[in-house]
C-alpha cells in the first residue's frame, strides 16, 4: 500500500514588523526570546540565490534562478559559535525544499570558508525558561499592533542594547559575522 505524502501548506501567519526587524510569525519571536540571553542575532542575515535544478550559487540574481534568505544568523557570546537558522513547523519535516535550502545554505558557508553551521530548527524544539514562557505570554496578551514595541523593550533590558535594528554596528556585524571581538 502506498502511502502519499501530504503538501504541507501554512496557516495565515501572525507577523510582527517594525523599524528594522520583522518576525514572520510567532514561531520566530519565540525562537529570538530563547536565545536572546546569549546569542548575539540578526534577522535575515542574507539572501542566497541558486539554481532551483542544480542548487548552485549565483553572486547576482539571474532569469530562473531562486532567492533563499534563512530566518537567523545567531553566534554564542560564550563559545563564539556560529549558526545559520531556519525556524520551520516540524510538519515542513519532510519538504524537499529543506533540503535543497540546506545545500545552498551549506554551499555558501563552505564557498566563503565561514565558520558557521546551517541548522533547520523545528517549532517543537524550540524551548523557553519558565521566565521566557512568562515573557513570551505577556507578549501574546497584547494587541498585535503592539507586540512588536513589546519586543524593542525586551531586547534593551535583555541585551541592555539601546539600538533593536538590522543595521548592527561595525563591531556587532564582526561578532556576528566572523566571530571577532573588538579590542579594548
Amino acid at each position: 500500500m502506498k502511502t502519499g505524502s501530504i503538501k504541507f501548506t501554512y496557516r495565515t501567519p501572525q507577523p510582527l514588523k517594525g523599524w528594522g526587524c520583522r518576525f514572520d510569525s510567532l514561531t520566530e519571536l519565540r525562537f529570538a526570546i530563547s536565545v536572546l540571553e546569549d546569542h548575539a542575532l540578526i534577522r535575515s542575515p542574507l539572501s542566497l540565490y541558486f539554481h532551483p535544478g542544480s542548487g548552485q550559487l549565483t553572486h547576482f540574481p539571474k532569469f530562473a534562478y531562486r532567492r533563499y534568505t534563512p530566518d537567523f544568523l545567531i553566534r554564542n557570546y560564550e563559545t563564539k559559535k556560529a549558526t545559520l537558522v531556519e525556524i520551520k513547523p516540524r510538519a515542513f519535516e519532510d519538504e524537499s525544499s529543506l533540503a535543497l535550502h540546506q545545500m545552498v545554505a551549506n554551499n555558501y558557508i563552505r564557498t566563503l570558508k565561514l565558520d558557521w553551521q546551517y541548522k533547520v530548527i523545528f517549532d517543537d524544539e524550540i524551548i523557553l525558561s519558565a521566565g521566557q514562557l512568562t515573557h513570551y505570554h505577556d507578549c501574546l496578551q497584547l494587541a498585535v499592533k503592539d507586540r512588536f514595541k513589546w519586543y524593542e523593550e525586551y531586547y534593551k533590558r535583555i541585551t541592555g542594547n539601546p539600538h533593536l535594528t538590522a543595521h548592527k554596528s561595525n563591531a556587532e556585524m564582526e561578532f556576528l559575522m566572523r566571530g571577532w571581538l573588538p579590542e579594548k
